[in-house]
C-alpha cells in the first residue's frame, strides 16, 4: 500500500515544480529585460575562447571545434546543443577572416546541423562568399578513430586554437597532445570525467559538466540564458532546503 500512495504524492509535487519552474522562468526574463545583470561566476574558459578566435583570425589560421561522437538525437543532445552553441559563437567571430573554422564529429546525424551552424554565421555577417564547404567534417564513426584523424587537421590545417566541447573520454588526450605540440590555446569542455582530467593536466581552460551549457549568458548576455541560470540557482536552493 505503501508504492501507490507515494506514487499519488509524487505526480502532483512533479507537476507543481515545474510550473513553479515555468513561473520562475517567466519572472526572471521579465527582470532581466528589465535590467537586472545576475553576478556570474567568472569562467576562465569562456574568456579564453574569443581571444582564441581572436588571435586565430590575426595569425592567419584556423580555429578548431570538435563536438566528439554526440549525437543530435539521444542521451547526449543537451551536450550537443551546448557544444553547437559555442561553435556557433566561434563562427560568429570567425566570420571576418578568410578562412573558415574546422569543425568535426563522428556522429552523422550532428554533420549537417553543424554545417548549418558555421554557414549561417557567415550568412548573418554577409560574409557567405567566403565560407567553406568543407568547414564541417564527418572524420570517423569512432570515439577513437575521430581523434586520431583530428590530430592530423590539428597539424595540416593551420588551426592556431583548439576547442573541444562534447561527451569526450580518453581519446581527447590525443587532440589535447596534438595541439601542445603546435603551442596552441586550448579549452577542454565536458560532461564526463575522463576529459576534466585529461584538460585538467594539458589543457590551458576547462569547462566542467554543466558550464558548458552557459555560454550565450557568459558571451552574449543573451536574456532568456541568463534568466535560466537565475531559475536554476533558485531551484537548486530549494532542493537544498527540502
Amino acid at each position: 500500500m505503501v508504492f501507490p500512495l507515494v506514487g499519488e504524492i509524487a505526480h502532483p509535487l512533479g507537476l507543481l515544480l515545474l510550473v513553479a519552474g515555468g513561473l520562475l522562468l517567466s519572472g526572471s526574463y521579465f527582470l532581466v529585460r528589465q535590467g537586472l545583470k545576475p553576478d556570474l561566476r567568472p569562467l576562465g574558459g569562456y574568456g579564453a575562447l574569443l581571444n582564441q578566435v581572436g588571435q586565430a583570425v590575426e595569425s592567419g589560421g584556423r580555429m578548431h571545434v570538435s563536438l566528439g561522437a554526440n549525437s543530435i538525437i539521444g542521451e547526449e543532445t543537451g551536450v550537443t546543443i551546448a557544444g553547437l552553441s559555442i561553435l556557433d559563437i566561434a563562427s560568429d567571430a570567425s566570420a571576418i577572416s578568410d578562412r573558415t573554422p574546422v569543425a568535426t564529429t563522428a556522429d552523422a546525424t550532428t554533420i549537417p546541423v553543424i554545417a548549418d551552424t558555421i554557414r549561417r554565421a557567415y550568412r548573418e555577417r554577409g560574409t557567405l562568399e567566403r565560407y567553406e564547404s568543407s568547414a564541417a567534417r564527418l572524420v570517423a564513426f569512432d570515439a577513437m578513430a575521430l581523434a586520431a584523424g583530428t590530430t592530423s587537421i590539428i597539424v595540416d590545417d593551420d588551426v592556431r586554437a583548439n576547442v573541444l566541447a562534447g561527451s569526450f573520454g580518453p581519446e581527447s588526450a590525443l587532440m589535447v597532445e596534438a595541439g601542445q605540440r603546435k603551442g596552441i590555446s586550448q579549452v577542454v569542455a565536458s560532461d564526463r570525467i575522463e576529459a576534466q582530467a585529461v584538460g585538467y593536466a594539458m589543457a590551458d581552460h576547462i569547462l566542467i559538466g554543466e558550464e558548458m551549457f552557459a555560454a550565450r549568458a557568459y558571451l552574449e548576455q543573451d536574456h532568456a540564458t541568463l534568466a535560466s541560470l537565475i531559475t536554476q540557482d533558485i531551484l537548486r536552493w530549494v532542493i537544498i532546503g527540502a
